[in-house]
């Protein structure tokens, strides 16, 4: 069974990550992975 993210749970995923310490890019790329399954290469820093 598959389920999708309302706006509104998208929001609060995303002001969650921000506060335990995840950047928005970082967040932008959790919603981007739950939405495609498609996760992005990591780059070494």
């Amino acid at each position: 069974m598959e389920h999708s993210m309302t706006a509104v749970e998208a929001a609060r995923l995303i002001d969650w990550l921000k506060a335990n310490g995840h950047s928005a890019e970082e967040a932008t790329e959790c919603i981007k992975y739950i939405a495609t399954g498609i996760q992005q290469p990591q780059q070494n820093q």
